[in-house]
């Protein structure tokens, strides 16, 4: 508890940036990523896979949005809407991700997109990079690995 008391004295005394230099493992454990102004597109067609992201999401405050499939992805990129990220996941059934990867760059090449995949083979992520991706990771996605790649992206 005192550690905790350091913590919160030091950020009212140093500003928050100061502080995570003196404290950073107790911000980790009462922090979680600020991200009021960001729109987080998860093209997951398994429910309880875009249930658990979303689970992870939930106390970010980002604005998560769905989708079941690839081609609808697209055509509301296409129709100027705009993501901070986008998690991709490979098998669709309709387009495989890499593929509505490909379309989505051919519009827009900001965008960062993380594939992610739970059949992940030898050479899918040289694969996903190749077609466009930022970024790779494999199912099941552990919430402290997730939320520090997405960082990468948003911030």
């Amino acid at each position: 508890m005192n550690n905790i008391l350091q913590c919160n004295e030091a950020m009212y005394r140093y500003g928050r940036q100061e502080s995570d230099n003196m404290f950073p493992r107790i911000h980790e454990s009462l922090d979680q990523p600020d991200w009021k102004n960001k729109k987080i597109v998860i093209v997951e067609d398994v429910l309880s896979n875009f249930q658990l992201l979303a689970a992870y999401l939930a106390r970010t405050g980002a604005q998560v949005i769905h989708f079941e499939k690839g081609l609808p992805t697209y055509e509301w990129i296409k129709a100027g809407n705009k993501a901070d990220v986008i998690l991709m996941d490979l098998r669709l059934p309709d387009l495989n991700g890499i593929d509505v990867t490909r379309l989505i760059r051919q519009i827009n090449d900001y965008v960062p997109i993380i594939a992610q995949t739970a059949f992940a083979m030898m050479g899918d992520r040289d694969k996903c990079l190749l077609a466009g991706c930022n970024d790779y990771i494999a199912k099941p996605i552990p919430r402290k690995e997730f939320l520090t790649l997405l960082s990468r992206h948003l911030n």
